[in-house]
């Protein structure tokens, strides 16, 4: 059966390495088996995360398929899934003893605590994509309770340091393990790793401190932005628990194709056809741009595909000055059929040349 490592962590294929460890250290922690959680979905886990941490085992996975016996065969991963640890876990970013802890019962308390990031698309035009434009948006996840305001101790009431771990939010022991004796430290199960506990749980949101709800926001696209760039939303994630820090939300821009203009970096395209007797004698073309229109000089002898320039008429720059260019291509039209008495000139001026 086909696997899908990235659904298996339940990240997007473009997620950095930060949220891949996340998602893994998270998942790990809810599914080890010593936490009443499954065995094979531990062992799933720790396959998906020993090709997605490895930049080189990623490409090759993201290369031939979705099947792990695929990549496999192209690049002999093991099927042990403790096998090649130690070097995935320090490349990314935390240590064979963290990891270790992590596996038998440790975790980093503040990225538990941490509120998750949020993704989302936006679609917007082509004109607000140009000149930028406020959105307001709605998005479902969890605030602070209403009522404790994110505490989750009920109003009037104390909140005291945790009589279980003294306000330290870790609980530390020792383990023997098939590595030797290891020291760990697991997040107080007490306070939930914060070291503090209300006198009185809030009868809301019974001493979580959040509530699931629906939040409307405003949002500012800025001016120039291209379609698949992100807009990071600071504070608007999901709230962490009681009270602590919060995730960002991340606005992926999709921006609707115009049928007037070809963007290209902070360039726009288009093109305009002229007549024959128009190329040939000049004239002034008038064309639409995002500002409105303007007048283009066709110099007489105005030949099929000359393109014409007209500066800081494209792009506004991202967060910052100044414009792009505008080029417009000029095409000659050769008509299909023709009059009698357009022959009869056509053959004059024929006769002349």
């Amino acid at each position: 059966m086909a696997k899908n490592y990235y659904d298996i962590l339940g990240v997007s294929k473009t997620a950095s390495a930060d949220e891949i460890k996340r998602a893994y250290r998270k998942l790990a922690s809810e599914h080890h088996p010593d936490m009443g959680g499954s065995s094979d979905r531990f062992k799933e886990l720790n396959e998906a995360y020993q090709v997605l941490s490895d930049s080189g085992k990623r490409s090759q996975y993201d290369q031939y398929g979705q099947t792990f016996d695929q990549a496999q065969r192209q690049g002999g991963f093991s099927g042990n899934p403790f096998g090649g640890f130690e070097g995935n876990f320090n490349n990314a970013g935390f240590g064979f003893e963290d990891i270790l802890s992590s596996m038998f019962g440790g975790e980093d308390t503040q990225a538990r605590n941490r509120g998750i990031d949020l993704e989302m698309p936006l679609r917007i035009s082509f004109k607000e994509s140009m000149f930028g434009v406020e959105k307001e948006i709605a998005i479902e996840k969890k605030n602070p309770c209403a009522k404790c305001n994110g505490s989750g101790a009920e109003p009037g009431t104390k909140i005291n340091t945790c009589p279980k771990c003294h306000g330290q939010g870790q609980i530390k022991t020792q383990r023997r393990t098939i590595f030797g004796t290891m020291a760990t430290s697991t997040a107080c199960d007490r306070c939930e790793g914060t070291g503090k506990v209300p006198e009185k749980p809030c009868a809301e949101c019974k001493g979580i401190g959040l509530k699931r709800g629906r939040k409307t926001i405003k949002v500012s696209i800025p001016a120039g932005i291209d379609d698949g760039q992100r807009i990071r939303v600071r504070g608007e994630g999901e709230q962490g628990y009681r009270g602590s820090a919060v995730g960002d939300l991340y606005i992926q821009i999709e921006v609707q194709e115009s049928k007037d203009f070809v963007r290209k970096g902070f360039d726009l395209y288009k093109e305009e056809t002229i007549s024959f007797p128009q190329a040939a004698l000049g004239m002034t073309l008038e064309t639409e741009t995002i500002d409105g229109s303007v007048k283009i000089k066709i110099p007489a002898g105005t030949q099929s595909g000359k393109v014409f320039r007209i500066s800081d008429i494209g792009v506004p720059h991202l967060n910052r000055s100044g414009r792009g260019d505008m080029y417009v291509t000029v095409r000659v039209h050769t008509p299909e059929k023709l009059s009698k008495k357009q022959k009869d000139l056509l053959k004059q001026l024929e006769d002349i040349e």
